[in-house]
C-alpha cells in the first residue's frame, strides 16, 4: 500500500473540521466558549461583592477610618482643651454628643481616641506581620533544623501568658506611652502570622512553579519573595485583618485597667471608658459613646476578615 503520509486520525480530523465550519457558519457558538475568562482577583472581588456581611463591613470601615482621619485634623487640639462653663453640657451643633465632666467635646475627643485607637491596631499588625512573615517564610522555606529551631521558639511565646507580657512591658518600658503600646502587642503577636506563613511555604516549596524557578538557577531569595510570598498572601492578609480586632481590644483592655495610654497624653477608647466608669451612676451615656465605637471597629474587622477569607478562598464556588 502507498504511502499518503496522513494520520489514520486524519478522516476523523477533517470531518471535525467541516463540522466545526458548518457550524460557526450557522452562527452556532460552543457553550464553553461564551464562559468569559476572569483572573483569579476577579474572582476574589466577586466573591467579596457577594458577601453582604463583608462589604457592610468594609463600608463601615472605612467610615470610621474617615472620620479618625478628617475629624482630629480639622479640630487640631481641642480634644483636650476643657471648658469649664460646659461641665455636663448638653448635645448641640458644636457638640453633638455634649460635654464631659470636665467640659471637654465629647465628640471630637471620641474621634480623636478612635483615631489613637486605629493607629494601635494598625501599627501593631505591620509589626506583627514583618516578624510573623519573616521567621514563618524562613521556617518554611529552609525546613530541616532551622524550621525545628524557629518552632520550637514560637512554642516558647505561645507558652507564655501574653497580656500579662504586654502589661510588663509596658509597666518596664513606659507606662502611657502609645509607642510602647504598640511595640508591645506587636512583639507578643506575631505567632499565628508566622504559623500560617510557615505552613503555606511548607506547601508550595514543592510546587511545579517553585521547582521550575530553582531549575533555572533562581536564588533562594528571589524564590521565596518573587515566586512563593505573592502566593501565600490570602492568609496574610486575613490574619492581618483579624489582628487589627485583636489590637484595638487589646490597647483598650491596658488602657481601662491603667496600664496604656495615659489619659492626660492622648485620648483612647479604652481611657475613655476608664474615665466614665467614676460618672456611671451619674452619666451612664458617657460609657455608651465608646462602647460603642469599639464594637464597631471589632465587628467591621472581624467581618472584614471573614469576607476576605472566603474571597481569597479559590475553592469557593461562585453562583451564577
Amino acid at each position: 500500500m502507498a504511502e499518503t503520509g496522513l494520520s489514520p486520525l486524519a478522516p476523523e480530523l477533517s470531518e471535525a473540521g467541516r463540522l466545526s465550519a458548518t457550524r460557526e457558519a450557522a452562527g452556532q457558538v460552543d457553550e464553553v466558549d461564551l464562559i468569559p475568562v476572569r483572573t483569579y482577583w476577579q474572582l476574589v472581588r466577586t466573591r467579596f461583592v457577594r458577601h453582604r456581611l463583608a462589604v457592610v463591613a468594609l463600608v463601615t470601615m472605612a467610615a470610621l477610618v474617615g472620620l479618625a482621619i478628617v475629624i482630629p485634623t480639622l479640630t487640631g487640639d481641642l480634644y483636650f482643651k476643657p471648658d469649664l462653663t460646659k461641665i455636663h453640657g448638653g448635645p448641640s451643633l458644636e457638640a453633638p454628643l455634649g460635654y464631659s465632666n470636665i467640659g471637654q467635646n465629647i465628640f471630637i475627643r471620641l474621634m480623636r481616641a478612635l483615631q489613637t485607637s486605629l493607629q494601635v491596631g494598625f501599627a501593631a499588625v505591620l509589626i506583627i506581620a514583618v516578624i510573623g512573615v519573616t521567621l514563618g517564610s524562613i521556617a518554611g522555606f529552609f525546613g530541616s533544623w532551622v524550621d525545628n529551631l524557629i518552632m520550637r521558639f514560637v512554642d516558647v511565646v505561645l507558652s507564655l501568658p501574653t497580656f500579662f507580657l504586654i502589661i510588663m512591658l509596658v509597666a518596664f518600658f513606659g507606662q502611657g506611652n502609645k509607642f510602647v503600646v504598640i511595640f508591645a502587642i506587636g512583639l507578643t503577636g506575631w505567632t499565628l502570622a508566622c504559623r500560617l506563613v510557615r505552613a503555606e511555604f511548607l506547601r508550595l516549596r514543592e510546587a511545579d512553579f517553585v521547582q521550575a524557578a530553582r531549575a533555572l538557577g533562581a536564588s533562594s531569595y528571589r524564590i521565596a519573595s518573587r515566586h512563593m510570598l505573592p502566593a501565600a498572601l490570602a492568609p496574610i492578609i486575613v490574619a492581618a485583618t483579624l489582628g487589627i480586632a485583636d489590637a484595638v481590644v487589646v490597647e483598650a483592655a491596658l488602657s481601662f485597667l491603667g496600664f496604656g495610654i495615659s489619659i492626660t497624653s492622648d485620648a483612647s477608647l479604652g481611657n475613655m471608658l476608664n474615665n466614665a466608669q467614676s460618672y456611671f451612676l451619674r452619666d451612664p451615656i458617657l460609657i455608651v459613646y465608646p462602647g460603642v465605637v469599639l464594637i464597631l471597629v471589632v465587628l467591621a474587622a472581624s467581618f472584614l476578615g471573614d469576607g476576605l477569607r472566603d474571597a481569597l478562598d479559590p475553592r469557593q464556588l461562585i453562583k451564577r
